[in-house]
């Protein structure tokens, strides 16, 4: 009697055990590691390759040094005393979705400093405002870093990898080089100074006899932030691995193309400042 009533607690507490883990299961532990695919956002690619318009031009529409804060509450600088209280961020994004609809760019370009490291809370939330007007136009864009924008909540790397990934954008944290000389396979190279340091192709206008090949290369450079020489914190400067990447990728396009129509897009105030 005695080793059956043990058998029925035995049993009892074997449910009692099993019920306990379905139910955390099901209320804490499912939770937590299913994903809800309902809530997963894809990024929206832009159509790809860029390509020169029909009538031969290919349209550029640089932004550089938005500085960008908190939105509404960061005020304006430089401006009147009438308008300081009147004047924020949403200003900037304002003037930029303007220039957007009016110049109908193939290309935006982002020449660093888009956000101002002090004023800047939140570096993502930043970045997101920043580059909203661009994300709602559908038109591909790119970045490249100045020295401000890793001053907020987020380094070099961190922020070219969330740029890169958001809508419509056509930037890179690396530059892509091929695996092998007889592989067509890309891998990113990071061996390379920076954040932000990568070539984009502009291909010929469809149906003309350039529209197969690269005839115009656009070099994006990381400029770096601040630095320390002699016991002297000054601006950053372009390495020299930059430089041999650049070189590289050039030349390859030289022996392709039989010549290598390029231009660069960097943070031109700290690539000055570094002279």
């Amino acid at each position: 009697m005695e080793s059956a009533r043990q058998w029925i607690y035995s049993l009892l507490f074997f449910i009692f055990t099993i019920a306990t883990l379905h139910v955390l299961d099901t209320l804490i532990i499912s939770t937590r590691l299913t994903t809800n695919y309902q809530n997963i956002k894809l990024k929206k690619h832009p159509h790809l390759p860029l390509r020169f318009r029909s009538d031969g031009t290919f349209k550029i529409l640089q932004v550089a040094d938005m500085h960008y804060g908190n939105g509404m509450v960061t005020r304006c600088r430089d401006v009147l005393e009438s308008e300081f209280n009147y004047c924020t961020d949403l200003n900037t994004t304002h003037f930029l979705r303007k220039m957007i609809q009016i110049e109908k760019p193939d290309l935006i370009v982002f020449t660093g400093d888009n956000i101002f490291g002090t004023s800047a809370t939140d570096a993502a939330e930043s970045l997101f405002e920043v580059f909203a007007p661009a994300i709602e136009s559908g038109i591909p864009w790119a970045a490249v870093l100045g020295n401000h924008d890793q001053e907020s909540t987020m380094n070099r790397e961190e922020l070219m990898s969330f740029i890169s990934l958001m809508d419509y954008s056509v930037s890179q944290t690396f530059p892509s080089t091929k695996v092998n000389s007889d592989s067509k396979e890309q891998q990113p190279m990071t061996n390379i100074d920076g954040f932000g340091n990568y070539n984009l192709e502009v291909w010929g206008a469809p149906g003309s006899y350039l529209s197969n090949s690269s005839i115009l290369n656009l070099y994006f450079l990381d400029s770096g932030d601040r630095a320390i020489v002699h016991g002297v914190r000054t601006y950053n400067w372009i390495r020299e691995s930059q430089l041999s990447w650049l070189r590289g990728v050039s030349k390859g396009f030289q022996v392709y193309n039989h010549r290598d129509n390029g231009s660069m897009l960097i943070n031109l105030w700290t690539f000055l400042r570094s002279q």
